[in-house]
């Protein structure tokens, strides 16, 4: 598949892919150099996976991960600044 990059030196990567490899916006991504090819490839966060909880999607906590309403609202609280 051809893209291009622009002035910034951004590509973008097909939504098609994006979707098939699950990488959304915020995403990582490892870049290689492998020879004379440059590689992208997706950083998963193991034992992570979403998961349906009163009917919305979340993300399951990883194993021994305790969250509590104060983390939640911390967390709310950076995000909108």
């Amino acid at each position: 598949m051809l893209v291009s990059i622009d002035k910034a030196g951004r590509v973008v990567i097909p939504k098609d892919l994006r979707d098939r490899l699950d990488i959304a916006a915020d995403s990582e991504l490892d870049i290689t150099v492998e020879g004379g090819d440059l590689r992208l490839s997706p950083v998963r966060q193991r034992g992570r996976r979403i998961v349906e909880l009163d009917g919305w999607p979340a993300l399951e906590a990883a194993e021994g991960l305790v969250v509590t309403d104060a983390d939640v609202t911390r967390w709310r609280d950076d995000g909108q600044r």
